[in-house]
């Protein structure tokens, strides 16, 4: 069994907290917090499909078991961190204020990247949301982004038989309905705004 403490937390949801793994710390545990273990288990059958499928993990975080801890069971994923050794923050953070997204430059091609990944692997984002990405700070001022959660197709076994055209549509549509929130979601910070009106 796998003893997690306060000193082990890194956030938590809604139905989970997320853990350092204190045996590994390039790994993290996932660990259900509520009563309903049912979308933790839909989401485990959708990741161990994607895993006999081959896809590249580029720009998601790879699940690799579930364990047993002090606070139950818990999944262990890749502990997403930057090329200084610091966990990775959520894209939110990168968004809500105008210097946090200058500095990444244009946040909207590591979007663009993420989408055409997603599209690429077949890789449905049921919570297609900035709390669920994180942006990776890697050497030589470069970045990427990663998918944490929200990756979920309850859709799977019958779409995987139709992947080059529904699954290509479900996923534009996902997309597509992501991003008609943003302009809201950040109205306060300009150069974003404006960022997101030159690309029309």
């Amino acid at each position: 069994m796998i003893k997690l403490d306060k000193i082990h937390f890194i956030a938590q949801g809604t139905n989970r907290a997320c853990y350092i793994h204190p045996e590994d710390s390039t790994k993290c545990i996932k660990v259900t917090i509520s009563n309903d273990h049912s979308e933790s288990k839909k989401e485990l059958a959708y990741y161990k499909y994607l895993q006999k499928r081959n896809i590249s993990w580029k720009h998601i975080a790879k699940y690799y078991s579930t364990v047993h801890t002090s606070l139950g069971n818990g999944d262990v994923f890749d502990l997403i961190k930057d090329f200084d050794g610091s966990i990775s923050k959520f894209l939110l953070y990168y968004l809500r204020e105008e210097e946090d997204t200058k500095s990444v430059k244009n946040p909207l091609l590591l979007l663009e990247e993420l989408r055409r990944y997603t599209l690429e692997n077949g890789i449905f984002v049921k919570d297609l949301n900035t709390k669920n990405i994180l942006l990776q700070r890697l050497e030589n001022n470069e970045y990427k982004l990663v998918l944490i959660d929200g990756v979920l197709n309850r859709d799977f076994l019958y779409y995987s038989n139709f992947i080059n055209y529904f699954e290509r549509k479900k996923i534009n549509t996902l997309w597509n309905e992501f991003e008609l929130t943003l302009p809201k979601k950040y109205a306060s910070n300009k150069y974003f705004l404006e960022l997101l009106q030159g690309r029309k």
